[in-house]
């Protein structure tokens, strides 16, 4: 039987689309720091079983000087945990991820709302400007 004779796929979801739309609606209500702590408890349990990917939170940005123009290439920042231990908890001011750098052991670029965060690659303290 081929393929698209096998009838309907069994179900791959643990949850329905309701429940799934009640979480996406609790999730667009958090500030952006709220948003970043509450996924980098989640992103991370759905690595590969070898380690060799991972899934991460990115910021892209796209420069258009002039709207005539094709957009540039996307410039991507992943971004860095909060290193919320050298913050007394915090998970950072409520304005954005303003803070910028370079891992140093991974070279992965990374953003964050603090100065002192977490790759979310391999782990390593950041400091970002």
């Amino acid at each position: 039987m081929a393929a698209d004779e096998q009838g309907p796929l069994p179900p791959f979801s643990t949850t329905s689309d309701e429940e799934r739309e009640r979480l996406a609606q609790r999730l667009r209500q958090l500030t952006l720091g709220e948003l970043v702590d509450v996924l980098r408890r989640v992103l991370p349990r759905h690595a590969d079983e070898d380690g060799e990917s991972i899934l991460v939170l990115a910021e892209a940005f796209r420069s258009r000087p002039d709207p005539d123009d094709e957009p540039e290439e996307p410039y991507v920042e992943l971004v860095a945990w909060p290193a919320r231990d050298l913050y007394d908890g915090s998970i950072g001011p409520p304005w954005g991820l303003l803070e910028s750098g370079r891992c140093d052991n991974c070279r992965a670029l990374v953003t964050s709302t603090v100065k002192r965060a977490h790759c979310p690659v391999c782990g390593t303290l950041c400091g970002l400007t």
